[in-house]
């Protein structure tokens, strides 16, 4: 009687309550803006930055040289990107490239091993819930920039076959 009680409880808590620390730290977005906000949202939050499109993606860069993962950061930025439907899907953290391994010992520290993939430049965490993280390095002059990636991989909007012309 007492284990099919415990089961009961156990199948009737939220789905969420078994997400994992990435999900818990970054269900609902980072550095104070939510996935899914408008550049215009994430201006009135972050005043200072620039708009500026990469291969017809959208992107606001902000100047950030506070800690991130209790590494100091100097002269870096914070990147929030957009979707084709102009909500913020994805944030990205620069760091220095003598702080990769510090970057990636930290990751490990806080959220455990990371997925092996081959034939990637990215280090990858496992999905977590609608939450994707990943450490890329991106060349910078004579040496590579870590960038760590926040996604928010939850689907934007519903669409049918006809909204998106496959009929």
């Amino acid at each position: 009687m007492k284990k099919g009680l415990f089961w009961l409880l156990l199948m009737a808590l939220p789905c969420k309550a078994f997400a994992g620390k990435i999900s818990e730290l970054f269900d609902n977005g980072a550095f104070g803006v939510d996935w899914g906000a408008t550049i215009e949202e994430v201006r009135s939050v972050h005043p200072d930055g620039t708009e500026k499109e990469y291969v017809g993606i959208q992107n606001y860069i902000v100047q950030h040289s506070k800690p991130v993962l209790k590494i100091n950061r100097q002269n870096a930025e914070i990147r929030f990107t957009f979707n084709s439907l102009g909500q913020l899907h994805a944030i990205g953290v620069d760091f220095t490239g003598s702080d990769f391994v510090e970057v990636y010992s930290t990751l490990k520290t806080y959220f455990g091993e990371n997925e092996v993939l081959t034939d990637s430049p990215r280090i990858s965490w496992p999905r977590d819930g609608d939450i994707k993280m990943y450490l890329i390095s991106i060349p910078d002059g004579f040496s590579i920039k870590p960038v760590l990636t926040i996604e928010n991989v939850k689907p934007s909007s519903e669409a049918s076959k006809d909204d998106l012309g496959f009929n």
